[in-house]
């Protein structure tokens, strides 16, 4: 066994020096241009909330911006999403989604994880499209508009 992965290390030692040495000198290697920063580009808010509504987000988190069904009494609870969300940037909203565990705010009592670490917002990576993501971050960053003038009520 040992001996198979010391020869699959060596292959793969040699097809990649002998890749390095026959690189063509004139092709440029890739690299991050100076002052780059990673951007959302916007999405649709009425979109954004036909996901929010689509991926039942209203069941664990309350809203003024349309007519959702009440939040569930039973499972995790997690903070209204009120206006001052509109302000964060697109990036953290996403990865907020994407990685709600990540950087959570306001306190225990809000959540019915044990710890703060362990709020019940499931892993929606694998169930959520790239343009809902989108949409959905626009959709929260209108929050701030008057519930009359949300886009898709």
């Amino acid at each position: 066994m040992m001996e198979r992965f010391l020869a699959a290390a060596i292959v793969f030692c040699v097809v990649l020096c002998a890749a390095t040495v026959n690189a063509d000198p004139k092709v440029p290697s890739p690299h991050v241009p100076k002052g780059w920063k990673f951007s959302l580009p916007p999405g649709d808010a009425a979109a954004g909330k036909t996901a929010f509504r689509k991926l039942e987000c209203y069941t664990c988190h309350k809203t003024r911006a349309g007519e959702f069904p009440e939040p569930r009494s039973s499972g995790g609870t997690g903070p209204e999403l009120v206006a001052a969300y509109s302000r964060l940037p697109r990036e953290f909203l996403a990865e907020a989604i994407l990685n709600p565990h990540k950087y959570m705010s306001g306190t225990l009592e809000h959540y019915r994880g044990v710890e703060k670490v362990s709020a019940e917002m499931r892993d929606y990576s694998s169930l959520i499209t790239v343009r809902e993501l989108l949409d959905l971050v626009e959709f929260l960053k209108h929050l701030d508009a008057e519930p009359s003038a949300t886009p898709g009520s």
